[in-house]
């Protein structure tokens, strides 16, 4: 019986991993050097507001804000909605693959066990009624 569930295998991406071109249910494992990296891009980036024009940036900002969050709620309820479906309907499966797995070897553990008792009360039995049909009647 094989085991679907690879313990020692990559995990199941999440939904802020970064997904591998072409194939929406599987994510990609990022390196520490990558992440160390965007750790040190985002911590370098400059405040985008300079001194000279804050109201006006303020507001072209929010405004950005705004088409974006739109944009990322359309994308969520739409073709985002269908990503998430698949990511969870295969990692569902993935999961029922190994508790299937593992429920089976119990259940195999366990009749292995009553099975050796079944034999050996059938055997004796057996032996049993051979043994009574083998002596004469009593008179």
């Amino acid at each position: 019986m094989s085991d679907f569930h690879d313990v020692e295998g990559a995990p199941i991406p999440l939904l802020n991993d970064t997904l591998v071109p072409g194939n929406l249910l599987r994510g990609r494992d990022v390196s520490p050097f990558e992440k160390a990296a965007a750790a040190h891009h985002a911590a370098a980036v400059p405040d985008p507001v300079p001194a000279g024009e804050p109201d006006s940036l303020l507001v072209d900002a929010e405004a950005l804000v705004e088409r974006l969050s739109g944009r990322a709620m359309g994308w969520l309820t739409g073709e985002g909605r269908s990503v998430i479906e698949q990511r969870c309907a295969a990692a569902l499966q993935e999961h029922s693959h190994w508790i299937v797995g593992q429920v089976s070897r119990e259940i195999g553990l366990a009749l292995e066990t009553e099975l050796k008792g079944w034999v050996k009360a059938a055997l004796r039995e057996e032996l049993a009624a051979r043994a009574g049909k083998s002596t004469p009647p009593e008179a």
